[in-house]
């Protein structure tokens, strides 16, 4: 008991100890959410100060009626305040869009406001800028759901459009605690990595001729 009573305020002194900033902006690294979406699209800050959270209502409205689910949940620095927000990963950028296209007062933006041209130097196939933002374009790969709300391992790619080395990075994205991230900078280190996950997959599928039909 005496152990566990000393670990639990180890804990708390720990906890004590953590930076509300950096711990919140780190558990939503890589996350989507509408002001930013919003001034990416070349909006001015009065517009999402004033009405991001009624745009934001509108999205996740618009993610519930595509999926049936809640949108994941991020932090986001408000008027000098961390508040809850919705957040969504770069694969879910349609949400946002099409709340663009649907809210009163984003949809007159609709022509004035739309995806910038992609920036000299960005890599990435397709790109037309929309998520261009601290002169880094994110792109959403794909990810792998696990049991519990808001848990995935998901991979994104990420290029400076003003040169600069590109990186894949894959992320643990769990709202309970913060992202576990592996960095790959190199084709070597992605190879290595990817070669990781063909042989867990590989060891999934043999071991998975214990289970039912």
């Amino acid at each position: 008991m005496a152990h566990a009573a000393m670990l639990r305020q180890r804990h708390i002194r720990a906890a004590q100890a953590v930076d509300l900033g950096v711990l919140y902006t780190s558990i939503s690294a890589g996350m989507l959410l509408a002001r930013r979406y919003l001034t990416g699209r070349g909006i001015d800050q009065e517009l999402p100060d004033r009405y991001g959270s009624a745009f934001g209502r509108t999205a996740a409205k618009i993610y519930r009626s595509a999926t049936g689910s809640e949108p994941r949940r991020a932090w986001s620095l408000v008027s000098g305040k961390w508040r809850r927000v919705n957040g969504y990963l770069p694969a879910e950028t349609d949400v946002l869009d099409e709340a663009f296209t649907t809210y009163k007062r984003t949809a007159e933006y609709v022509v004035e406001a739309a995806p910038v041209e992609a920036e000299d130097g960005c890599r990435i196939p397709a790109c037309v800028g929309t998520w261009h933002y601290d002169k880094t374009c994110v792109a959403g790969l794909a990810e792998v759901a696990f049991d519990g709300p808001d848990v995935a391992l998901a991979a994104e790619l990420s290029a400076p459009t003003t040169g600069g080395t590109p990186s894949l990075v894959a992320f643990i994205y769990n709202m309970s605690s913060l992202n576990t991230r592996r960095e790959m900078r190199d084709r070597a280190s992605a190879a290595e990595f990817s070669a990781q996950l063909r042989r867990l997959a590989d060891a999934i599928d043999g071991a998975s001729a214990f289970l039912p039909a």
